[in-house]
């Protein structure tokens, strides 16, 4: 048996979960989720089945992980936003922008793995990404309230409403098969937003 140093181990691992992550979105974009099974992506990736649970403990950990990767970057650019130095209106029109751009443009993803969310399979890791992006929502909406620029509502409750609303608005467009691009529904979304948020003078 082959011996690695934690060097070679490390390289190793990255080639397999880069193949991992591969065959996984296309399988899940070309056949859909229900295509997706251990078997099937250890024969795709040319490995043993035993060999692809050395790296994932089941199917949902696959799926965590193609999320993580795909949609993490999302997740800090959000963060990113709302750690910068812009106006509060213009870092929710910014954080809007980042997450339909992301979403248009991994949109065959999205609709494939929207239906498992509504069969009430609620992973961990989705949670994870839900809270953070929900706790740089509310840092922005404070700085807005702050700066007397919004109304004095709960910050968490706008920060749900603005999440429940890029959410339905997601579960639409899978719905109708219609992705529109970013620079079609932010000034819509924002304007609604803005006009029940904004401190009238």
């Amino acid at each position: 048996m082959a011996r690695y140093t934690e060097k070679q181990k490390a390289a190793l691992d990255i080639l397999m979960k880069d193949a991992v992550y591969e065959h996984a979105m296309k399988i899940i974009t070309d056949e859909g989720l229900g295509s997706l099974t251990m078997e099937r992506l250890a024969s795709d990736v040319g490995v043993s089945r035993g060999t692809l649970y050395n790296y994932f403990d089941d199917r949902d950990a696959v799926l965590d992980y193609v999320e993580e990767r795909t949609f993490g970057p999302l997740l800090a650019a959000i963060k990113e936003v709302a750690a910068s130095d812009r106006q509060p209106e213009e870092k929710l029109t910014k954080i809007l922008e980042s997450i339909f751009t992301g979403i248009y443009e991994d949109r065959a993803l999205v609709i494939a793995l929207t239906p498992n969310k509504h069969s009430g399979a609620k992973r961990e890791c989705q949670m994870r990404r839900r809270t953070s992006a929900l706790e740089a929502i509310k840092v922005v909406v404070n700085e807005g309230i702050a700066a007397e620029g919004f109304k004095n509502l709960s910050p968490l409750l706008v920060s749900e409403l603005f999440l429940g609303a890029v959410t339905a608005m997601i579960e639409s467009m899978v719905f109708n098969g219609e992705f529109q691009a970013a620079e079609e529904i932010v000034p819509t979304m924002m304007e609604i937003i803005l006009g029940g948020l904004r401190k009238s003078d």
